[in-house]
């Protein structure tokens, strides 16, 4: 089973591009699902230590971590996001591992796809036989985050430049897809991606 790295900058497009190619037959996993039910679960390992850093009033008895003041401050306190990724990090790649080794043995899949807008930044793109950067422009990627999260402008750039930059990206891509226009086009951009990416790996 060949694994991909699909990347991409917050709100650039990355989960519509996984969706397709998941419809396509692909097996596909996102980095921040199994982030956040390490993080989040109810019986969180790593939750103390979390409460440690980020104080007490991170943490609520009924709910637990609170996700959205979690969120908040990973972005804004470079710190403490550093500290999330030293220990949240391997063990997501754990599990991703786990789960990639137990599919193999089915061969019920050719393509292993696994989504993660920090595949560069933490060094992980090194694992995958071929990366997938999705990207859009800077006004789009801003319009998109304000819509979604309903921040106002000043935060969704702290959130946009917490993260690299497109053009280091671009470095390790070996397939890119540009969302900036229409869903048609978008779409059109992924099969033709799937298509390379079934010729490259010599995949019937």
């Amino acid at each position: 089973m060949n694994k991909i790295g699909l990347t991409g900058g917050i709100c650039a497009g990355k989960t519509f591009v996984l969706n397709l190619l998941k419809e396509l037959g692909c097996y596909t996993l996102r980095a921040d699902d199994i982030a956040k039910n390490i993080i989040f679960s109810g019986n969180s390992k790593i939750s103390q230590e979390i409460i440690k850093v980020f104080g007490p009033d991170i943490y609520d008895d009924k709910q637990g971590l609170k996700k959205e003041e979690f969120t908040k401050i990973l972005f804004e306190d470079a710190e403490k996001r550093n500290f999330i990724n030293n220990i949240v990090h391997p063990l997501v790649t754990a599990e991703r591992n786990k789960i990639y080794e137990d599919l193999n043995i089915t061969k019920a899949f050719h393509f292993f796809i696994y989504e993660s807008a920090l595949l560069v930044e933490a060094g992980i793109y090194k694992d995958f036989d071929k990366i997938i950067l999705v990207y859009t422009t800077h006004e789009e990627q801003l319009k998109r985050l304000m819509a979604r999260d309903g921040i106002k402008k000043e935060e969704a750039e702290a959130r946009i430049k917490a993260q690299f930059p497109i053009s280091e990206k671009l470095k390790v891509a070996h397939y890119t897809i540009d969302t900036s226009d229409t869903f048609e086009n978008a779409k059109a951009q992924t099969l033709e991606t799937f298509h390379l990416m079934k010729k490259d790996f010599k995949v019937p």
